[in-house]
């Protein structure tokens, strides 16, 4: 008997239900409900690009997703029928979760991802066995009427069906068929506490009549359905396979108590429940008021331990959930009594290590929030960069008891205030695997500072607890539990992770589709040393009839199980528990959806002959082994448990070449032998993979800052495509590939990417357009709003008293045919984005969109985020937004893709109207080092260029590099020197051009190319770096007023003939190669400032602008009289720009 909950009746014959009872088939509302935000977050994120989740075509019985206006939701459906109107399709749905049927226009009808797919439908259809509908038949000849069977249920027999439903209590089915998808049943109803069986009572009320099924009736006790399985095996009725199922679950639940869940521990834990979990009441009243479905099967094993102070693993699926640790987590802290032996001093009781800034921020979010249900703990977040001054001038907020923080943060935190640590009781780490890939050297340290504290005598009653909770599964993770943990809990859930804790050992054989089967009998063990388990995982049940009596001819002793011979499910189990003698070996084929009925643990090994479908399904094979994981923290030395280690043993073949490179990621993290044939048959799949990408956005990542963490995930593109990457026209022209521009940004992303238009000294054609709008749009007449909306057509939009041009990006499907509703817009000009009324987009004429979008992306190089995090921290951001936001800037081209400009350096320009010249305000990459938060990338333009080599992409010239300005001395005006490196002089311009074609003919008369040179000066030295690399045959000479040098790159000879500004000790000059790149150290014949290096301007050698502040130290007028000084300190120091 299962207890079901009514949806929907159409008759007697068909009515929905939920089934509530039968642990089999209960299908969790909490499931469905995840089931339900999951979808509903995808569907409604994605609605900016609908394009992709749009069926291409749509034919009846076809199973997708709607949006189901009444219940203001995305609902799984299948389509009934389909009508087509004058604009649109109508659908008829049936939402098979709710059991309605809705009528949905084609424009709000998406795909089903398969993810969403996998639970069963929450409504099932059932109908009364063996009870048909009757009617009264009248008989005028014979003058008589009688009661038959008909083909159509009376709508007096519906209406009493639904009032006895109405007035039950409680209603439950007992399971006696299946056909299709519908359930026959006989069904129950209490009624005034009185039971009574539906099927009988239309019967006994001559709505009905019993009819005899076509096959026998079930009996669902034991010895009939051996009896009736037995009897006809070739034709079985799927009710009975079903009930089967049914009774065997029953069967083994009443021997063995409940199933195992898929859970390794060490240290038994009994699974907590929200009701018994170890947590507040103000706590799970928070929790239940943000719609807090768990604790889920991890939550429930985790959280007793960690309320109780242990030290815990927690490796899932879900380890990067903070929710595992944080509620009791704050439930320990809220006690407070076991922490009073501690030093009474300021200081935290627990610390929160995050792999990066941004999930150091979402911890921080939730401790806000749910730290309001325990006493004060006042919380911190500590993001702490390179200035010495900042970790030194670091206050705790009195009353702080947890910090959350990042490795290399801690680490600087504890150099200079290591005592405030002292209470320290409690350390959490997020993300451990993270953690260890990225900050190995800095975990350790962390870890041995914390062993060291806690053996402080007077901290013997104190606790100290150590969380690591994470994904996977790690050799780190290994050490953490034996160096730094006592007696810890571990909790696995995801089982492909419990298998690498388990030293399971890990075979791939590489083989053809055709030659599976000889490679399965090649890895069978024939004469064992020990007894043997082996189960071999098929894909079908033909596949497990062909691979059953290929090992049986093989003299092996096979056993096989699939859902069409439920009969011996029974059989199979009493042989498979047998007690085996030593050198025995049993195997049994199967497939993967008889694993949960089976329970099967004590497996040696596993053979998986069809690839697992996914990392769950191999988890769920390999945790059949379970009781024979050996986990390293245990296990001792001998001999013996080496010889019954666990193995699992993948068959890939070149249908499952697309899974090549999840098999070698998996691998590469246990101790298998790895083939090599692996090796390059991946590298091959991952070629073939990018080759399918070259449509795909260049990887933002490998854009700002020159490499990808992970190339065999990353979505995007790592390969130039020219038909994409051609720098492209704004005018007539095309996007520059070298020399000099002069930019404004409007739209600052991060701190080193942005979106703005570059200006034409010469000619200005958006200036031109944006005064011809504004004299168009000056006539009211001309202000028409748009009627009707157009996805990416061009309207004009006016805001901040500017009229701009914008694209209509997306409408929400929710408001579209409202009368007001909201666009997602981008201004062309600008690359910014945003939303707007459509009341509010104006009529562009076509003349206004003929210009191309001015807006360009421009990123600055060399510099990266410190402590290898890929993304910039907001305050960098916001600092940088504040300073260059719609200024003019001026910037060297290093490089030009598509619509993105890369430059170095990028630097703002104050006009000294008196003087005639001009200083520079701000470097923006210097701006950035100096905040502490980015650091040096050398590599940066390099990878950019070796990825233009390789795409045989070449748009800039090594024999044309340039500078933006010449070498830089801030210390001096134009009218002082004689020509300020510096300065750039309204007087004394050279055309970059004629520079640039000079130079070109200087090189091809010689055949010699000139090396681009950065310099920069000490009081005693000044410091050349020669930027090529690879260099051979490099030759210097010193002469007392000259340098020359030379080398062979290649097969491209470079050669600097340099007549410097003064004299230099030539015997104790010297050049080196440092970092793979030559470096000439000029020692001055004269203690001081140089003005300049060279005696004439050379358009390959600039100033170094990474050394500026050096510079500044031996200035002459080192007392801040110069403007130029003042205005680079109040820079530093975050104030207004002077100018």
């Amino acid at each position: 008997m299962i207890e079901v909950f009514i949806l929907k009746i159409e008759d007697p014959g068909c009515f929905w239900v939920i089934i509530k009872g039968c642990d089999t088939f209960l299908d969790h509302e909490t499931e469905y409900q995840k089931l339900n935000i999951e979808m509903n977050n995808f569907y409604n994120s994605v609605y900016k690009d609908v394009e992709k989740v749009k069926p291409l075509l749509l034919e009846e019985g076809q199973a997708c997703v709607v949006y189901c206006q009444e219940l203001k939701c995305w609902c799984r459906a299948v389509i009934k029928s389909i009508m087509s109107s004058a604009d649109h399709y109508l659908a008829e749905c049936f939402l098979v979760d709710f059991a309605r049927y809705v009528p949905v226009k084609s424009k709000n009808i998406r795909v089903a991802v398969e993810a969403f797919m996998q639970l069963p439908y929450r409504a099932k259809k059932f109908r009364l066995y063996c009870t048909k509908p009757v009617t009264l038949h009248i008989d005028f000849c014979e003058d008589n009427a009688e009661i038959v069977p008909a083909k159509k249920w009376d709508s007096a027999a519906i209406q009493y069906f639904q009032n006895i439903l109405k007035a039950t209590t409680q209603i439950e089915a007992k399971l006696c068929g299946v056909e299709e998808d519908i359930f026959d049943v006989y069904l129950y109803v209490t009624i005034k506490n009185e039971k009574v069986c539906v099927n009988d009572d239309l019967v006994a009320k001559n709505f009905a009549c019993y009819v005899t099924p076509k096959e026998k009736k079930i009996d669902c006790s034991e010895k009939s359905t051996t009896k009736s399985l037995e009897s006809s095996p070739d034709k079985i009725n799927p009710a009975l396979l079903i009930i089967n199922f049914v009774h065997f679950h029953q069967l083994q639940k009443s021997k063995s108590g409940i199933l195992q869940p898929s859970v390794v521990l060490r240290n038994k834990i009994e699974p907590c429940s929200f009701e018994t979990a170890p947590l507040s009441v103000d706590l799970k009243k928070t929790l239940r008021k943000n719609k807090f479905l768990g604790p889920n099967h991890t939550e429930s094993y985790c959280w007793p331990p960690i309320a109780r102070g242990c030290d815990v693993v927690v490796v899932s699926h879900h380890g990067n959930d903070p929710l595992l640790y944080i509620p009791p987590m704050l439930t320990f802290l809220h006690t407070g009594g076991c922490y009073k032996s501690l030093p009474s001093r300021n200081g935290p009781l627990a610390v929160i290590v995050c792999p990066g800034w941004k999930k150091a921020q979402h911890i921080f979010e939730l401790l806000e929030e749910y730290g309001r249900c325990s006493r004060p703990l006042h919380p911190m977040l500590l993001i702490i960069g390179l200035n010495k001054e900042e970790a030194q001038n670091m206050k705790f907020q009195r009353g702080c008891e947890v910090i959350i923080t990042t490795p290399h943060s801690l680490l600087r935190l504890l150099k200079y205030h290591s005592l405030l640590f002292l209470r320290l009781c409690h350390l959490i780490f997020d993300e451990v695997e993270v953690l260890f890939s990225e900050a190995g050297e800095q975990m350790l340290t962390i870890l041995d500072y914390f062993k060291k504290t806690i053996i402080i005598e007077e901290r013997e009653s104190a606790p100290h607890q150590i969380v690591a909770v994470g994904a996977h599964w790690s050799k780190h993770i290994e050490l953490l539990t034996k160096e730094f943990m006592n007696d810890p809990y571990i909790v696995i859930t995801a089982m492909e992770e419990a298998a690498l804790y388990g030293n399971v050992q890990q075979v791939v054989q590489l083989c053809l589709d055709c030659e599976k089967t000889s490679t399965l009998l090649r890895m069978l063990e024939f004469s064992p040393s020990h007894a043997q388990k082996t189960l071999i995982f098929t894909g079908s049940v033909a596949e497990a009839e062909i691979v059953c009596k290929v090992v049986e001819s093989s003299s092996i002793f096979c056993l096989k199980m699939h859902t069409e011979i439920a009969a011996n499910f029974k059989n199979v189990l009493e042989q498979w528990k047998k007690k085996l003698s030593l050198g025995s070996h049993i195997v049994l084929v199967l497939t993967d959806d008889c694993i949960p009925p089976l329970a099967i643990t004590d497996a040696t090994c596993v053979i998986h002959f069809s690839f697992p479908g996914s990392p769950k399904i191999f988890g769920g094979r390999l945790y059949c082994m379970s009781d024979n994981f050996q986990s390293l923290i245990e296990q001792g030395t001998s001999s013996e448990q080496g010889n019954k280690k666990a193995k699992s043993i993948l068959l890939l073949t070149e249908r499952s070449a697309c899974c090549a490179v999840g098999v070698l990621r998996y691998l590469e993290r246990t101790d298998a032998k790895i083939p090599p044939e692996l090796c390059d048959f991946t590298a091959g799949v991952l070629e073939a993979k990018e080759d399918k990408k070259l449509r795909r956005p260049l990887c933002h990542y490998f854009k700002v800052s020159g490499f990808c963490k992970d190339k065999r995930i990353c979505p995007d593109r790592h390969h130039i495509n020219p038909e994409i990457d051609m720098p492209r026209k704004l005018t007539d022209q095309t996007l520059p590939t070298a020399g000099y521009i002069k930019i404004i940004p409007f739209y600052i992303m991060n701190a080193t990417n942005y979106f703005g238009r570059i200006i034409d000294k010469h000619e200005d054609l958006y200036a031109a357009l944006n005064v011809e709008m504004k004299e168009y749009f000056k006539e009211s007449n001309n202000k028409m709003s748009v009627e009707k909306v157009e996805k990416f057509a061009l309207y004009g939009l006016y805001e901040k008293a500017i009229f701009h041009r914008v694209q209509v990006l997306e409408m929400s499907p929710k408001e579209e045919n409202c009368v007001f509703f909201n666009v997602h817009i981008k201004f062309i000009d600008e690359g910014r984005t945003s939303d707007t009324k459509n009341h509010q987009l104006l009529y562009l004429p076509q003349r206004f969109q003929n210009l191309p979008p001015q807006a360009v992306e421009f990123i600055v190089c060399r510099v990266k985020p410190i402590d290898n995090e890929v993304e910039w921290n907001p305050k960098v951001t916001r600092y940088i937004h504040h300073k260059i936001i719609g200024k003019l800037h001026e910037a060297k081209v290093v490089l030009s893709l598509g619509n993105t400009v890369w430059i170095d350096p990028m630097v703002h320009l104050t006009k000294l109207s008196d003087l005639k010249t001009s200083v520079i305000e701000y470097n923006v990459r210097a701006e950035i080092l100096s905040m502490g938060m980015g650091t040096d990338n050398p590599e940066h333009i390099d990878q950019l260029k070796k990825l233009c080599q390789e795409g045989k992409m070449f748009p800039l010239q090594e024999n044309t590099f340039q500078t933006i300005i010449p070498p830089l001395t801030p210390n001096r005006t134009r009218e002082d020197t004689g020509g300020l490196q510096g300065s750039i002089s309204d007087d004394d311009k050279i055309s970059e051009n004629n520079i640039s074609l000079q130079v070109n003919k200087e090189n091809q008369k010689s055949g010699n190319f000139h090396p681009e040179i950065k310099w920069f000066q000490k009081e005693d030295v000044v410091i050349l770096k020669i930027r090529l690399r690879n260099v051979k045959d490099q030759k210097c000479k010193f002469f007392r007023e000259r340098v020359v040098f030379s080398a062979w790159v290649g097969d491209k000879f470079y050669l600097a003939d340099m007549d410097l500004h003064a004299n230099i000790l030539k015997e104790e000059s010297k050049c080196l190669i440092k970092n793979e790149e030559p470096i000439i150290t000029l020692v001055k014949e004269k203690k001081g400032s140089w003005h300049n290096l060279l005696k004439k301007r050379n358009p390959n050698v600039s100033f170094d602008f990474d050394h500026w502040e050096e510079c500044e130290d031996i200035s002459p007028f080192s007392n801040g009289k110069t403007i130029l000084l003042e205005t680079r300190r109040k820079d530093l120091k975050g104030e207004e720009s002077i100018h």
